[in-house]
């Protein structure tokens, strides 16, 4: 049997980003007594746990070799369903299947439109994205609006002391790590984003791959629209503004890479604890709320680089191979 130590050397090796997050805790702990209460750490499971949902549902996508800038857009168009069934009276079955077929249909029309094109990924979401925040708005009428009790449980009640958006976002995690690890359909993603011309060769339903990971990350957003509403309980014009840049930041910065093929569920999960524990970092010592952009930038910016040069210097190693 592995030693408690070789395990721990292994679990590192495989997830770098860990000991980051456990420095960044303890030292905001000593920086803050309050910060290290157990109060506080509940605080931060919650608040991360819409982030970690959708965020496993882009993991998707950017496996692909992808990318979904309507993440924040789905968020609100699903939140505005949302508003419209409870407006309406609707039980919260009704509510809950109108938001996950919301996000579903979004999904699709992401996914088809890139796998059926020539349009690059990117355009493509940035298309939708202005429409899902149009469409959002002309339902809200860009109002808040308050939610009933009935639809606030999903983001106030929990289930043996545990809250009960943490426990979505635990099986959300669960369940991407089961599709990567143990399905056909998370072997063609990675064979699809490694190489798409030779998943075409080989036969695979490149296509029908795409679009299932477009429509897993809209049902995702949708879910993660349903915690965060749920929490804040009221629909408000502001949600999911400018919430993918947070989103791909925490796949980034969880390993996954940006030209697809290579990723990690529980890196995924990893960044975006460390992106809300920074950010409840930054509340507590008092700073604008604006440093949080600031930092969220950098993260990127210093991940797209580093990507980029693995990937040079990947290829310049290949050359040399391809030509003899």
């Amino acid at each position: 049997m592995r030693s408690a130590s070789q395990w721990c050397a292994r679990a590192l090796r495989r997830q770098p980003l860990l000991p980051v997050w456990l420095v960044l805790v303890l030292a905001l702990s000593g920086l803050y007594g309050e910060f290290g209460t157990v109060a506080n750490f509940r605080n931060i499971a919650i608040q991360a746990s819409p982030l970690i949902i959708a965020a496993v549902g882009a993991t998707f996508v950017i496996m692909t070799a992808g990318i979904d800038l309507s993440v924040g857009s789905m968020l609100f168009l699903a939140a505005a369903i949302e508003s419209s069934w409870a407006l309406a009276s609707a039980p919260a079955g009704v509510v809950f299947a109108a938001i996950a077929a919301t996000g579903l249909l979004m999904g699709l029309v992401n996914g088809v439109a890139v796998a059926l094109t020539r349009v690059p990924a990117l355009i493509v979401t940035l298309a939708s994205m202005q429409v899902f925040r149009g469409a959002g708005g002309h339902i809200t009428g860009q109002q808040n609006i308050d939610l009933p009790a009935h639809l606030r449980g999903i983001g106030t009640s929990s289930l043996l002391g545990v809250p009960a958006p943490v426990l979505l976002a635990a099986a959300t995690a669960l369940g991407g790590v089961l599709v990567f690890g143990r399905t056909v359909f998370g072997r063609y993603l990675q064979a699809v984003g490694s190489n798409r011309a030779a998943a075409l060769n080989a036969g695979l339903p490149v296509r029908a791959v795409t679009i299932g990971a477009y429509a897993l990350a809209g049902v995702l957003a949708a879910l993660a629209s349903l915690t965060q509403t749920a929490r804040l309980g009221a629909v408000q014009p502001s949600i999911g503004d400018g919430y993918e840049l947070t989103v791909i930041t925490a796949v980034v910065l969880g390993g996954t890479s940006l030209f697809g093929g290579r990723g990690s569920i529980t890196g995924t999960v990893l960044g975006a604890l460390v992106l809300t524990t920074a950010q409840t970092g930054l509340v507590f010592s008092g700073a604008s709320p604006y440093v949080f952009d600031i930092v969220r930038g950098g993260i990127l910016l210093v991940a797209v680089i580093a990507a980029g040069t693995r990937w040079r210097t990947l290829a310049q190693a290949l050359r040399p191979a391809a030509v003899s």
